[in-house]
């Protein structure tokens, strides 16, 4: 066999060592987390971002924080998105059925997160449309 020859075992990627490298180079403009608390710490990239970007930022940042084990699930409700973001509660809950139905966010019971398969299209969408202008 010549080593150019081409196997099904070359599309083969370690898809969770990807997602972690994709998901810090996004938020790390944007967001920290507490090492002690968990909490998000929104840094000064964030504040410029729209609402749908915004909550895109911290959705991933709950799953980097459950790819830590420091959360128990990788979905939020509106409410915990609010509450850990500063963003008003009656801007999130639109914009989160907004990024839904645009297929960027999985919902089930009133919780939302981003899927492993979405990651690269939300990156694309938060690179897109970075600021609030």
């Amino acid at each position: 066999m010549s080593e150019n020859q081409r196997t099904l075992e070359n599309l083969l990627i370690d898809e969770q060592k990807m997602n972690k490298e994709i998901l810090h180079d996004l938020l790390e403009n944007y967001i920290r987390i507490g090492k002690q608390s968990g909490d998000l710490i929104p840094q000064e990239g964030f504040r410029g971002l729209t609402a749908k970007n915004q909550t895109l930022i911290v959705l991933l940042s709950q799953r980097a924080r459950f790819e830590l084990d420091m959360v128990e699930s990788e979905w939020m409700s509106p409410g915990e998105i609010s509450s850990q973001s500063g963003i008003n509660k009656n801007t999130v809950y639109p914009t989160v059925r907004e990024l839904a139905n645009e297929g960027l966010l999985d919902s089930e019971d009133g919780s939302y997160r981003v899927p492993s398969h979405g990651i690269d299209r939300v990156r694309e969408f938060i690179e897109d449309g970075e600021t609030d202008e």
